[in-house]
Order: C-alpha cells, then sequence, then structure tokens
C-alpha cells in the first residue's frame, strides 16, 4: 500500500495516478518524437538502416513497457484510484476512455507487429527501397497514426480517471 493509501506506488505527477501511468504518460511524448524522427530519417534523409534500427529498438521498448505496465495493472488495478472523490466507484466516463483508448491501442500492436515483420521478410539488409516500400509506407503511416491516437485517448482516460 502507498502512501496515499491506493495499491501500487504513487505515481510523481500530482494525481492519484500510479507510477507506472506517470511514467507512460510522459514516455509517450518521447515516443512520438523518436517515431517522427525515425519517420523523417527514412523519407527525407533516406536513412533506412537508421530507420529499422530505431523502429525494432522502439518496439522492444514499448513491448517491455506494455508487459511491466499490464503486470502493475493486473496486480494493482486502477479502479480504487479512480474511485477517490466518486463514493467508491470508478466514473463511467473512465470505463468509456478506457475502451475507446484500448481499440487504438490493440490495434497499434497489431499493425506495429504487421509492419515489422513484413519488412522484416520482404526487404534486403541492408534495406533498400523495393517492390515492397509502397505497403510498407501505407502501414507506417497507418501505424504511426494509431499510436497518437493511443498516445492522445491514453491521456484522456488518465484525465477522466485519475485528475477529475
Amino acid at each position: 500500500m502507498s502512501k496515499s493509501g491506493y495499491p501500487g506506488i504513487d505515481g510523481f505527477l500530482g494525481t492519484r495516478a500510479p507510477l507506472i501511468l506517470d511514467v507512460l504518460c510522459l514516455a509517450m511524448i518521447a515516443v512520438l518524437i523518436v517515431l517522427a524522427w525515425s519517420i523523417y530519417l527514412a523519407k527525407v534523409k533516406r536513412r533506412f538502416a537508421l530507420h529499422k534500427s530505431i523502429q525494432i529498438t522502439l518496439g522492444v521498448v514499448l513491448l517491455v513497457v506494455i508487459v511491466l505496465f499490464e503486470m502493475d495493472i493486473r496486480l494493482h488495478g486502477w479502479q480504487d484510484r479512480a474511485a477517490d472523490q466518486l463514493g467508491g466507484q470508478a466514473p463511467a466516463a473512465a470505463f468509456t476512455a478506457l475502451y475507446v483508448h484500448l481499440c487504438f491501442a490493440v490495434s497499434t500492436v497489431v499493425l506495429w507487429i504487421v509492419t515489422t515483420a513484413l519488412a522484416l521478410r520482404k526487404f534486403p539488409d541492408p534495406p533498400l527501397p523495393g517492390t515492397h516500400s509502397r505497403l510498407h509506407v501505407r502501414l507506417g503511416w497507418l501505424s504511426a497514426a494509431d499510436m497518437a491516437l493511443t498516445t492522445i485517448t491514453g491521456w484522456i482516460f488518465y484525465y477522466v480517471a485519475f485528475m477529475r
């Protein structure tokens, strides 16, 4: 039990959120910046090998973070923290925000895996443009947009559940 009386470790942003969610909320800013930089490297600078390395690293880091996040949520939950000022129940809006967020989060994971797996199979090593490039660009932009929407909906959930 934390100092605040909630299960798990308290966050540092001054809300009722646990530490892992505070870290994720801020880390997603870095993820979006690195993602944009990686796309820039491929599209403008044509640094395909560096783009590949960044994307694989980002994918592995995100996978580890997702596993840690899921473990924390499964162990400590989030509803008690969200229910603080609402008579013992998490607000319905938090569940709505969570379900919308999960739609984007799950589709992002699927798109990221498909985009990466296809790229690893279809591009030579070192990577160069080829017949798979057109599909890869479409999947990549779709994955990036989905990641941005995952981030935005995650922030909305955070606000509704732990700040209101």
